[in-house]
């Protein structure tokens, strides 16, 4: 069971950081790349979440829900690239 939980927690490490590398490297073609076609394809993308946030308002304590994500391209790209990384492991 622990080994389990050890290899999913793994495995959400590496695809968040394969998500935050590939949004990072979509940023700097869209920095590079200014008003082009490679901007559009890698830099913009969807922002999937709850917005505005989701407030439940107890009287005595108000606790506030919200998620957001960025989701381009070069997220995407850096996923699946986290993925075939991990399943070296």
């Amino acid at each position: 069971m622990a080994k389990k939980l050890d290899s999913a927690v793994v495995l959400l490490v590496i695809l968040i950081l394969g998500a935050l590398i590939g949004s990072v490297i979509g940023e700097v073609i869209g920095i590079l790349v200014p008003g082009g076609y490679l901007e559009r394809v890698f830099s913009k993308g969807l922002n999937p979440g709850l917005s505005p946030p989701a407030v439940l308002d107890l009287k005595v304590l108000t606790l506030t829900f919200g998620v957001t994500m960025k989701v381009n391209l070069a997220s995407l790209l850096g996923i699946v690239l986290a993925l075939l990384i991990y399943r070296k492991l």
